[in-house]
């Protein structure tokens, strides 16, 4: 039985064969003793002392039995974490599980759907990936209790088949059951960040996925900054940006929250106003930075190329007043609008951002970027514009407790 906790059971079986030897002087000790007061008549029978004796080394025995049964189921908890960082990735990269691991009844259970099969748990993950467009991100997983594992993640599922192509992004925890003894997974509850009631079947996960599928603002087919969804929300997101070069322009005084003062001196400079005398590609989006006292915008940036290693890899602007500059990583929440974006819309949803952020317990940091993705051309309601806070002592991925249902 001891054979598969490999390592973990040595320090126990060693202690085991320590207390045995302990135990085997100690009984030769007492029979000396038992010759010397069998010799002085003592009163006390030999057969007395020695049931004494056995008991107490049985019960040491068992204690130690115990000791190494919990390091052994210790031992395959951890293993079956391992197996699930490993095994997830190729579940959702390939459609495929280590069927041996999961249990042929496996109870899955998310806020919309529900089910007990091995066979149907591989057959969603399977339309799914045929439907959409998959990306999962397992950011931590770990033993949680003598019976369960976490791990928190974030998918995201892109719906090719229609033409605006939604995009159904969430992110939660997963809470796996798991057979101390077998190491067999036996149960599979989500639990989304976006809502407050997870049990099926949820009304509130049904709307909240309802409502990505129809988000129709487009983003632009041309490069971007690269950034992951940690969090989504039913309000706003928080999402970790990977470092970026921008180059940026002073906006004129007094310029409102969605003032486009700056963008004409950029373009110029994008557009072959260089010392290479370079015509740069354009990228998405539009960033324009707010000074939080007067919700006046103070700075306007374009992101630079990919191709671009560093700062001094860009050429050098013939108008002084254009900047270069690498962003460096960061986390920022996010909240998404459309139409137009007018002063007092960007404003609104700034302090809506905002308060949300404070009632939720994060930190955001004084002053805000406005974000926008699409040109002059683009319909209203299909335009998509962001107001960006980011945030101060974010803690990621943080520690992971079985979430509440």
């Amino acid at each position: 039985m001891f054979a598969i906790s490999g390592r973990a059971l040595r320090p126990s079986l060693t202690r085991l064969g320590e207390h045995r030897h302990a135990a085997h002087l100690f009984r030769s000790k007492v029979n000396a003793r038992l010759l010397i007061r069998e010799a002085t008549t003592s009163p006390t029978p030999m057969e007395e002392l020695m049931l004494v004796d056995e008991d107490a080394n049985s019960e040491a025995d068992a204690v130690l039995i115990r000791e190494a049964e919990a390091q052994r189921q210790a031992f395959i908890m951890q293993d079956a974490c391992s197996f699930l960082a490993s095994d997830l990735k190729m579940l959702y990269e390939k459609g495929d599980i280590t069927e041996s691991r999961y249990s042929p009844n496996i109870a899955f259970e998310d806020p919309i759907s529900k089910f007990n099969s091995r066979d149907e748990y591989v057959f969603i993950i399977r339309l799914l990936r045929t439907l959409f467009n998959m990306t999962f991100d397992l950011h931590s997983i770990a033993v949680t209790g003598s019976e369960t594992v976490t791990a928190s993640w974030t998918m995201e599922m892109v719906f090719w088949l229609m033409p605006w192509r939604p995009n159904i992004t969430i992110t939660g925890r997963t809470v796996y059951k798991v057979d101390p003894r077998t190491g067999i997974v036996l149960s599979h509850t989500d639990y989304w960040d976006a809502l407050q009631r997870n049990a099926f079947l949820s009304l509130e996960g049904v709307l909240h996925v309802l409502r990505m599928f129809l988000q129709v603002q487009l983003t632009p087919a041309i490069e971007t900054p690269k950034y992951l969804v940690l969090k989504k929300f039913k309000e706003y997101e928080i999402r970790r940006y990977e470092p970026y070069l921008v180059a940026e322009a002073p906006m004129g005084a007094g310029s409102g929250p969605a003032s486009g003062s700056g963008f004409s001196d950029l373009a110029a400079y994008l557009f072959g106003g260089n010392s290479a005398q370079l015509s740069m590609e354009m990228t998405t989006p539009v960033f324009t930075s707010i000074e939080p006292k007067s919700n006046s915008s103070v700075l306007m940036q374009f992101v630079m190329e990919g191709r671009y290693s560093d700062v001094a890899s860009l050429p050098a602007p013939l108008d002084s007043r254009i900047g270069r500059k690498r962003e460096e990583e960061s986390y920022a929440a996010v909240i998404r609008f459309d139409g137009w974006p007018l002063d007092f819309e960007v404003v609104q949803n700034e302090r809506l951002l905002r308060d949300v952020l404070l009632r939720d317990g994060y930190r955001p940091r004084p002053g805000y970027q406005l974000a926008r993705y699409n040109d002059p051309s683009t319909p209203p309601l299909l335009r998509r514009n962001e107001v960006l806070i980011r945030l101060d002592d974010f803690d990621w991925p943080g520690l992971l407790e079985e979430p509440k249902q």
